[in-house]
């Protein structure tokens, strides 16, 4: 695992916080983004340059939408099926102090299973089970900050 401190990123426009991590790892790439684009876990990463196709997480986040979980309900099956299709090669997860953490897919696994669960999204949403973070704690990030 890597770390590395991210500028913070202050957009002209209000844009959400998880935006906000994004954009500060795409300014580590050198990549200017100046609107939020979005695209399902395995057809695209948040960051890609290079050989590097990074999946940007920050507190709270959604490993993938409960509508792309294929109707599975259990949390290994749904961490299968995302580590069989994710695009990705590597995570960067972004705390709250704009320090980005980049995980290999072991790394990852390993965060996801220390700080994930299961939960039903929104009727609104569909009402599937996907996997969801915790909320950023000081035990999660002594856990990074041990690993780093």
């Amino acid at each position: 695992m890597t770390v590395i401190n991210l500028n913070r990123f202050a957009p002209a426009t209000n844009c959400k916080p998880a935006d906000r991590k994004e954009w500060a790892v795409c300014g580590y790439a050198g990549i200017t983004r100046t609107k939020h684009d979005s695209a399902a876990y395995d057809k695209d990463s948040d960051v890609n340059f290079g050989t590097r196709h990074i999946s940007v997480k920050s507190s709270g986040f959604s490993l993938m939408a409960g509508s792309l979980c294929e109707g599975l309900t259990e949390f290994d099956a749904i961490w299968n099926l995302y580590e069989t299709k994710a695009h990705s090669n590597e995570w960067c997860y972004v705390t709250a102090d704009f320090t980005g953490y980049f995980m290999n897919r072991e790394e990852f696994k390993s965060f996801v299973y220390s700080f994930c669960t299961t939960e039903k999204e929104s009727a609104k949403n569909g009402g599937a089970v996907k996997i969801r973070c915790r909320k950023e704690t000081a035990k999660m990030l002594r856990w990074l900050e041990e690993r780093a």
